[in-house]
């Protein structure tokens, strides 16, 4: 009997989080601080000092990754002494499960996994914060982005083969553009005829 009255405020703080908005963070005499409230207190987020949530889930990644490096693979982009790891300053990619979906799920999504396959015996990558992010104004346009990013390749190829079977050169040969302008009567520029006067 006393589950049903904690899940009635744990929906009720969920409810409300819905309708929040950053600059109401430090207004805790307001119901638009319980969203952002609870956005600092379970991730560390605070949209006044960390930007948007897609940079600060990217900083914490990052941060992630260089704690392993540094302590599973003796490996510090800092240390002057170790050559330089060129990926270490490159920008942030896309927030998107495609070209690089070890980027989306990351090792949170790993960890939440492996609790889905214990509770349900099916291993299903549950990344939280790049979910939260695609959910972001601007998260879903970067999304397709990086899906964009990994087919347009393909369409490229797509399109050779295709052009290759109904012999289409894609505008190579230039005595076919010519002849199309010849026959539509228009003349190269040296070749123009000058005006007539009457």
């Amino acid at each position: 009997m006393k589950l049903l009255p904690l899940l009635g405020a744990a929906s009720l703080a969920l409810a409300s989080a819905c309708q929040s908005q950053g600059p109401y963070v430090n207004k805790h005499w307001s119901e638009r601080s319980v969203g952002p409230s609870m956005a600092q207190h379970f991730l560390g987020y605070n949209p006044q000092f960390d930007g948007n949530y897609r940079d600060f889930a990217w900083k914490k990644k990052e941060a992630i990754n260089l704690t392993l490096r540094r302590h599973l693979f003796n490996s510090n982009p800092d240390n002057p002494f170790q050559p330089e790891e060129k990926s270490y300053h490159e920008p942030r990619p896309n927030n998107s499960l495609l070209p690089h979906p070890e980027n989306y799920i990351h090792y949170e999504g790993l960890i939440l996994g492996t609790a889905t396959l214990a509770a349900g015996g099916v291993f299903f990558p549950i990344p939280v914060d790049s979910i939260i992010g695609t959910f972001e104004p601007g998260g879903g346009d970067e999304f397709a982005a990086g899906f964009h990013e990994f087919f347009n390749p393909l369409a490229v190829i797509t399109t050779s083969f295709f052009y290759d079977a109904v012999g289409f050169n894609g505008g190579k040969d230039q005595s076919q553009a010519t002849a199309v302008l010849e026959v539509q009567g228009s003349a190269p520029a040296d070749e123009a005829q000058p005006p007539v006067k009457n």
